[in-house]
């Protein structure tokens, strides 16, 4: 499938054209920003659970929760749950007005619930969605917090040298500049560049930077960022591994809460910010729709573990894909964990050992010029 076709919809009626041009026809432009916390819909869900579990009315327990929020925008949408509950429509049919707060997946799974009578299981689902997802960001997230401050602390360490302690060593250093070591003579320039013409530093920053953020949002952009993350060594398992993840938890929980194997892989794709995993489920959906089986796909793609490989097509063969996708994505999300470990393990020392390596050469090229000084008095 040509990767323009990712950005172009379509508005062919829904009968007129097969499911896999509808997932060709996707803006790939989806926004991940939600107006609320997984906390708060995690809060929601639960309570919901609970308020069906004991028998009360939906849009009496939409409006007890209603009271219980505090956060206004999600307030707001929870009455107007209420209203359009109360009017007759569907709750899934009125959270598909709010997509910024409930994701395609959670409404997906309600509308489940809805049509086998079982909202109450379905909840519960979405509550163990939503958990599984925040567990896994969060593991993400712990693992690089302590490199970026470290990093953090290394530009403002220089950044201090070079500001506040350089110029005070500036005009001791007048009457020697000739014999001051290269590095001496280079940062000492640099410190005055940066006091005296700090807008064009800045400005040259600023324009590489949004240079870069220009091209990351391209498609093209976006496609060699993405392909460097499938292919780049020490890296790539991790991408892999974050994808994988992503996609074979949120297509096994819709596949075992019996939502049609198309519509599961046309909302799987809008969840996976990735182009060449884009592609990946591009290619899934047109071998099954030309009869060939999902593990097909999987036994094609250069980039896919072997283990997943045998698995996918194991669990095709005996009719227990789903699970196999739910069981995958857990094993794959213990896996990262580990990586990143190993990750952190490698990189802290690396980066404390760079750290060092700079800060020593700023305070050798303090240090040097200062002995060339003492021995001149002497």
């Amino acid at each position: 499938m040509a990767i323009a076709a990712v950005n172009k919809k379509i508005n062919k009626p829904a009968g007129n054209s097969s499911v896999l041009e509808k997932i060709k026809g996707l803006d790939m432009n989806v926004s991940f920003s939600r107006g609320i916390s997984t906390r708060e819909l995690i809060f929601f869900s639960s309570q919901l659970s609970l308020m069906i579990e004991i028998g009360t009315p939906l849009n009496e327990s939409l409006t007890s929760i209603a009271r219980q929020i505090k956060n206004p925008v999600f307030k707001k949408a929870i009455t107007g749950l209420v209203e359009d509950v109360e009017a007759g429509n569907l709750l899934s049919t009125s959270m598909e007005n709010y997509p910024n707060l409930f994701s395609e997946v959670y409404v997906s799974l309600i509308k489940a619930g809805e049509n086998s009578g079982e909202l109450k299981e379905m909840v519960d689902r979405a509550v163990m969605v939503q958990e599984k997802q925040e567990k896994f960001i969060a593991t993400l997230k712990k693992a690089m917090t302590y490199p970026l401050i470290l990093c953090c602390v290394s530009v403002a360490v220089v950044v201090f040298l070079l500001t506040f302690v350089f110029p005070r060593f500036a005009v001791l250093f007048e009457d020697i500049k000739d014999i001051l070591p290269a590095s001496t003579k280079f940062l000492l320039y640099v410190s005055n560049s940066i006091r005296t013409s700090w807008i064009y530093p800045v400005l040259f920053v600023g324009i590489i930077a949004a240079g870069a953020y220009a091209f990351a949002k391209s498609t093209k952009g976006r496609l060699i960022i993405d392909t460097l993350k499938m292919s780049l060594p020490g890296i790539n398992q991790i991408f892999v591994r974050v994808y994988l993840v992503q996609m074979m938890r949120t297509l096994g929980f819709l596949m075992i809460c019996n939502v049609p194997l198309m519509d599961a892989l046309l909302i799987t794709r809008r969840g996976v910010n990735n182009l060449v995993f884009v592609k990946f489920i591009d290619k899934t959906a047109r071998n099954l729709e030309e009869g060939q089986g999902m593990s097909l796909s999987f036994t094609e793609s250069a980039f896919i573990p072997e283990s997943a490989k045998q698995i996918v097509k194991t669990g095709e063969d005996t009719q227990n894909i789903s699970k196999v996708m739910l069981k995958l994505s857990d094993y794959y999300e213990n896996e990262i964990d580990d990586q990143m470990r190993k990750f952190t393990t490698i990189i802290e020392p690396l980066l404390l050992i760079f750290m060092g390596v700079v800060v020593g050469v700023i305070v050798m090229s303090l240090i040097l010029p200062i002995f060339k000084l003492s021995k001149m008095v002497h």
